[in-house]
């Protein structure tokens, strides 16, 4: 009796009586019988009563244990879903914010790349020649840039212009450089019969801040119709993770390089797979347009009129769309020798300048 009596007295029991009133109830009522059958004189029965007491209370203290444990669990899982909810919405601002950091640093690079201090003066016929050279890379980006732009907004305002603008230029430049006057292709108003502008390489900066500043706006046009929230960041760390892509940035987009993917105009096996790959990738993310770009070690690879590389960029969207991409988000572009990785005049190094960029456009 003594032991039921201290057992009923201790903490244990008392959460029993909190968290397992039945089993506690129990107890209580073989500890009553114990007393009564005591004061009748039955020792037996009192021992036995007791005994079912003493059990009672020890099964109500394990219940009370696992009832206040599972009370804990729920409480710690709530303050779980609780914190887990709370960290997606700090990861979704934090991501709303690195889109809006990342439209503004385009818009800033855009700006300042127009903000050219000061036209180019005459110089030596190496440095103009120099100066042609780079003129030919800069307009090859713009161009680049401006195809970016048509597929996030094909409609948009002054990209046709740009476009034009972009045209007179390479026709310029497959001639000799000349000046004459100032401004033209920076207001736009350059056309097969307007007279010929600054030296090439000022109107091609000027063509290239003009195509990247489209790009950046076309980027917040779509984003006002789709989602705030940029996939670039995401889409890079996917194609990171899988291995084997060793996607890079750019003012693009997400870009994938595929080198030695050619045999003549066919594509080598490794190639093929990896651009059918790359198809079903873009399939999985709809919001991105791909850009495909071919570019060349040497000027004779381009066959004369570009038809090679016209070939060359036929089968990689051939590849792309046998993974699943649509044929209509796809936009080949021949950048020719124009925008080198490698040191041309180097006859080894070079050949790294022959490749294929696959440029996932969006938002």
């Amino acid at each position: 009796m003594d032991e039921v009596e201290r057992a009923r007295s201790s903490e244990v029991a008392r959460d029993g009586a909190r968290f397992a009133p039945e089993e506690y109830a129990r107890a209580e009522r073989e500890r009553a019988l114990s007393r009564q059958a005591h004061a009748a004189g039955d020792d037996v029965a009192a021992n036995l009563h007791a005994e079912h007491a003493l059990a009672a209370y020890q099964h109500a203290a394990v219940v009370a244990r696992l009832s206040r444990a599972a009370s804990e669990q729920s409480e710690a899982q709530t303050l779980l879903d609780q914190a887990t909810a709370q960290l997606a919405s700090i990861n979704a601002e934090r991501a709303k914010l690195e889109h809006e950091a990342d439209d503004l640093d385009q818009r800033a690079r855009a700006v300042r790349e127009r903000l050219i201090p000061a036209t180019s003066a005459s110089t030596t016929a190496e440095r103009e020649a120099a100066r042609t050279t780079a003129a030919r890379s800069l307009v090859a980006g713009a161009r680049l840039l401006c195809g970016a732009a048509r597929l996030m907004k094909p409609d948009a305002d002054g990209l046709a212009a740009a476009t034009s603008d972009i045209s007179v230029l390479e026709g310029r430049l497959e001639g000799s450089p000349a000046r004459s006057t100032p401004g033209a292709l920076a207001a736009g108003a350059v056309s097969s019969s307007s007279p010929p502008p600054l030296l090439p390489i000022d109107d091609a900066a000027r063509a290239r801040a003009r195509c990247l500043e489209l790009l950046a706006s076309a980027r917040r046009d779509r984003d006002r119709v789709v989602d705030g929230a940029s996939g670039a960041d995401g889409l890079l760390a996917e194609l990171s993770a899988s291995g084997g892509w060793d996607p890079v940035r750019d003012e693009r987009g997400v870009v994938v390089t595929l080198w030695g993917g050619y045999r003549g105009t066919d594509l080598v096996e490794p190639a093929a797979t990896k651009l059918t790959a790359l198809g079903r990738i873009a399939s999985a993310h709809p919001a991105f347009a791909l850009q495909v770009v071919v570019h060349d070690a040497t000027p004779a690879a381009r066959g004369g009129s570009g038809d090679l590389d016209a070939r060359r960029g036929e089968v990689a969207v051939q590849a792309l769309v046998a993974g699943g991409a649509s044929p209509s988000r796809i936009d080949v572009e021949a950048a020719g020798t124009h925008l080198p990785i490698a040191d041309p005049s180097d006859a080894r190094q070079r050949l790294r300048n022959d490749r294929l960029e696959v440029v996932f456009v969006g938002p």
